[in-house]
């Protein structure tokens, strides 16, 4: 596969995975199938966001953003493996971080919610509505797909005690009424 192969592989990949043809987990399994070595050994690959081309720097073990040797060269290497996955989103540029590996590099990231914590964010946001409706917008957007999941029960929770509040104040009104007739 060469520079220009995997540059048009890429755009297109991106249109099905925007247009919700392609997960987040076989878009990320693509680019990194779309790694591609040069003839001075050097591997190259797509950054998942902005489609930037970054080789990996053996010495200093970091990806660098660069434009390739040339339009046509490049080709997969199946004998040698390529390194760790690259972490290619921008903010990776802003600050120093480790190496990482696999998808968790391209952007599928690791849950942020512990198990525990959503526990006690369920009971809160049962106790207190407006716990509920805060936590889902702030755990609605997240990538990992564990915590979507539980900002949409955040809501729910929220949202049924709000209603079990608005029917105990209604209700209760009306049976003081009648039993004190």
């Amino acid at each position: 596969m060469t520079f220009a192969e995997v540059d048009q592989q890429y755009l297109e990949l991106k249109r099905q995975f925007h247009a919700g043809e392609l997960s987040e987990t076989a878009f990320n399994e693509a680019l990194m199938s779309m790694m591609i070595q040069d003839a001075q050994g050097r591997w190259w690959a797509k950054a998942r966001d902005s489609g930037q081309w970054n080789y990996y720097d053996a010495a200093t073990q970091q990806w660098t953003p660069a434009s390739p040797p040339s339009a046509t060269g490049g080709v997969a290497s199946p004998m040698m493996s390529p390194p760790a996955a690259p972490d290619l989103s921008p903010q990776a540029y802003a600050q120093p971080a480790l190496q990482p590996s696999g998808a968790a590099a391209f952007g599928a990231s690791q849950p942020e919610l512990s198990p525990g914590l959503k526990v006690i964010f369920y009971i809160l946001s049962f106790l207190v509505p407006i716990v509920g409706i805060v936590l889902f917008f702030v755990y609605r957007g997240k990538s990992a797909p564990e915590d979507q999941a539980a900002a949409r029960l955040f809501l729910i929770l929220g949202v049924i005690s709000f209603g079990l509040s608005c029917l105990c104040g209604f209700l209760f009104p009306l049976m003081w009424f009648t039993i004190s007739s």
